[in-house]
């Protein structure tokens, strides 16, 4: 049998072409999850895709529980910390996805099970995407799916089981 040393040079970058692109594909690693305690900047932020119907820019954050049970309770916040790889340099906009039992604004009236809202990211590091128990009508027993979507594709998933204490 007769050897071809191009072959082999040619199998050779045809396998580190495809580990470089599996390198590469966009992807988030959730370094921290459970509750936080935040301290929130800015205005609040319209988003027509959450039942909220805005978001709030937060400053600063920390881990206080890390934990996947949450206890639904006004001003409980929840979420996790993802370190972002294989994106573009620069701002990208992802998309925060939260997957939720129904809920109902009480002001609008407008019924959800999954909100959404744009938010352009910079940084990569330990990039913070939370929930916050604002009103009594955001409280809902049941799991809650936190995502991070870039280019139509699921790169990080979290999903938090919400337990409503009987009072």
């Amino acid at each position: 049998m007769q050897k071809h040393p191009a072959a082999g040079l040619f199998a050779a970058l045809v396998f580190f072409a495809l580990a470089e692109t599996a390198a590469a594909e966009p992807r988030g690693k959730i370094v921290s999850y459970g509750r936080y305690e935040i301290v929130e900047s800015g205005r609040p932020e319209k988003a027509e895709r959450t039942v909220a119907g805005e978001v709030k820019p937060v400053e600063t954050r920390r881990l206080i529980q890390q934990t996947d049970e949450i206890v639904g309770q006004l001003g409980n916040t929840f979420g996790y910390e993802v370190d972002l790889e294989g994106l573009p340099p620069g701002p990208v906009n992802l998309v925060v996805r939260t997957i939720h039992p129904a809920l109902t604004n009480s002001e609008t009236g407008k019924t959800m099970t999954v909100s959404e809202y744009d938010w352009p990211v910079v940084g990569r590091s330990k990039v913070y995407f939370g929930f916050t128990f604002d009103y009594r009508w955001e409280i809902a027993e049941g799991i809650w799916t936190k995502q991070l979507v870039y280019d139509g594709k699921v790169i990080a998933e979290k999903k938090f089981k919400v337990i409503v204490p009987l009072n």
